[in-house]
Order: C-alpha cells, then sequence, then structure tokens
C-alpha cells in the first residue's frame, strides 16, 4: 500500500489539517507495523502544505533540514534560527508518543476500544488516554 503525502483530512482545533479516528482505522494495514510508514501517514496529514517552520512559516526547502522534518527529528530553520520538529506547533506537539502509540491512539478511538484497554496496550496511564480523548472530541 503505497502512502502518499499531502491528502486532504479534518480539522485540528487550530485549524491545522489533522486525521480522524475513523479515517485511521480505514487506512491501517500491515505496512503501519513499520515506524516510517507510521510516522510519514501521521505527518503527511498535519503537514498537508509541505514542511514549513511553525515561527515564520517559510518553507523548508533544503534536502537536508527536509531529511529531518520527515524523519520527526529537530531541525532550525534557516530564514528566522526557530529550532522545531515536524511536530512543533500541530495538535501533536509535546505528546512525547512515539508515532506508531500516536497511531494506535487513534485506531483504538475509532475502534471504541476502552481506556483500560489502550493504556495498556501503548504503555501510558489512562489518563493520558482520556485526556487524548477529550483533545481529539473537541476538535470534530
Amino acid at each position: 500500500m503505497e502512502h502518499q503525502e499531502n491528502t486532504d483530512q479534518g480539522n485540528t482545533a487550530a485549524g491545522v489539517k489533522a486525521f480522524t479516528p475513523a479515517e485511521a482505522a480505514h487506512a491501517f494495514d500491515p505496512e503501519f507495523l513499520d515506524l516510517d510508514v507510521c510516522r510519514g501517514w501521521i505527518l503527511n496529514r498535519i503537514h498537508k502544505d509541505g514542511a514549513h517552520c511553525p515561527g515564520c512559516g517559510s518553507s523548508i526547502q533544503d534536502e537536508q533540514r527536509l531529511t529531518r522534518f520527515w524523519s520527526g527529528k529537530r531541525l532550525s530553520c534557516p530564514a528566522c534560527g526557530k529550532k522545531f520538529t515536524s511536530l512543533t506547533g500541530t495538535f501533536l506537539s509535546g505528546s512525547h508518543m512515539e508515532f506508531r502509540a500516536l497511531y494506535f491512539l487513534f485506531l483504538s478511538f475509532g475502534q471504541e476500544m476502552g481506556t483500560t484497554e489502550t493504556a495498556k496496550r501503548i504503555g501510558c496511564d489512562p489518563a493520558t488516554v482520556r485526556n487524548w480523548r477529550k483533545k481529539i472530541e473537541g476538535m470534530k
């Protein structure tokens, strides 16, 4: 299954494009066990218009910075010097969860899996799952 960049998805509370639990469930296949595929699917949905600095809005053009951006690593903007990752300024900013765990979280919401079971499977506190559920429900 090929996962293409920049597909149209739902809106976050901040007006940034994202994805819904139902879309995560619909897209799931065995390739999502691969971290790169999972990360690419998430990042391509929250960065529909490509890689940009969350500080000044400058487009990231050079290959080295683009590679760092799409791999989820920290980089600096050549225009303003701001240091950021591909999650900075998005609804996933500060999550500190691995991309597969984030994807599974959304998948579990789409499948109506219980809070305790979801927390157990991704290795977090049930309160974290409840907080994410509230955040996602607030984006609808």
